[in-house]
C-alpha cells in the first residue's frame, strides 16, 4: 500500500538522550532517512481490513492494518505492522491470537530507530532488502524536548514558553537543536522530534 502524504506528513517521532548521544545531536532543518520503530500501548483483532493511520496527539497513533511478521529477537517478539506505512516493534509479547496475517487495531508511539532494522530478517532476508520500501526519508522541521527538573531540582528551558503538553502532564519546550551532553545537565531526557516524510 502507497501511503497517502496528504493524510498525515508531519510525524512526532520520540528520541532519547542515549539514542542521540550514539547517532548524532540533531538540528532544525537536518534531514536523514530512517525506518519507523514504534512501541503499542493497545491492541485488539480489527474486524476492519481497510489499513488506516491517524494521530491522535503529537506523539501518539492509532492504525489499522496487517501483521506481516512475528519472529523473535532475543526475549522479545519483532512485529512488522503495514497501516499504509511499515514499521516494526520490539516489544512484549502479543495477545493471544494475534498472527502472522491478522488485522489488528494499534495504539502507538513511533520512535527512532536505533539500527534495529538491520538485525532483523524476513525469510532469511535482511528486512530492508525483504521490503525496501521501509526506509523513508525525513526532514526535521522541529524539535520538542521535555524539559524536567534535574536530580538536584535544577529547571532547564524553564525561560522557554511551553510548545507541547502530554496527556500524561509531561512538558516540553521547543529548542533549535539537542545539545545532549548538556541538555538538561546531560540527564537523560526524551526528544521528539518533528518530521516531515519526504
Amino acid at each position: 500500500m502507497i501511503f497517502d502524504k496528504h493524510a498525515i506528513k508531519i510525524f512526532g517521532i520520540i528520541c532519547r538522550t542515549d539514542t542521540l548521544r550514539e547517532y548524532g545531536d540533531q538540528d532544525v532543518g537536518n534531514m536523514f532517512s530512517s525506518a519507523l520503530t514504534f512501541a503499542w500501548t493497545e491492541i485488539e483483532p480489527s474486524q476492519s481490513m481497510t489499513k488506516s493511520l491517524k494521530k491522535l496527539n503529537t506523539e501518539l497513533y492509532e492504525g489499522v492494518g496487517q501483521i506481516l511478521l512475528i519472529n523473535n529477537y532475543g526475549d522479545n517478539p519483532t512485529l512488522l505492522f503495514d497501516c499504509g506505512i511499515y514499521s516494526f516493534s520490539l516489544n512484549r509479547r502479543l495477545p493471544e491470537g494475534i498472527e502472522i496475517g491478522s488485522y489488528v487495531k494499534m495504539r502507538f508511539y513511533l520512535l527512532f530507530d536505533e539500527d534495529y532494522i538491520g538485525m532483523i530478517t524476513m525469510n532469511s532476508e535482511p528486512l530492508s532488502k525483504a521490503i525496501p520500501g521501509m526506509i523513508y526519508d525525513w526532514k526535521i522541521k522541529d524539535i520538542l524536548i521535555w524539559a524536567r527538573e534535574g536530580k538536584n531540582g535544577e529547571k532547564y528551558f524553564e525561560n522557554l514558553s511551553v510548545a507541547y503538553t502530554s496527556p500524561e502532564g509531561d512538558i516540553y519546550k521547543r529548542i533549535r537543536g539537542t545539545d545532549t551532553h548538556n541538555d538538561c545537565g546531560g540527564y537523560d531526557t526524551r526528544y521528539i522530534l518533528i518530521c516531515e516524510m519526504l
